[in-house]
């Protein structure tokens, strides 16, 4: 997978071979996106967070 962050060499890419363009990915747990921010990723770590503590919370009184 490519990441196009210039999101103009769609065809240069695709002459590359096997490869397919997209708009973000998760690799070794990080989300890594065209952006090039860490934003999103830290958005998401945040709403994983809220998940994992509201099921947490639930079983435990």
């Amino acid at each position: 997978m490519i990441i196009d962050r210039e999101q103009d060499n769609h065809r240069a890419i695709k002459s590359v071979g096997r490869c397919e363009v997209v708009q973000s990915f998760v690799y070794l747990g990080s989300l890594i996106d065209y952006s090039g921010s860490c934003e999103n990723e830290i958005r998401r770590r945040i709403q994983q967070a809220r998940v994992g503590m509201t099921n947490y919370g639930g079983d435990h009184n």
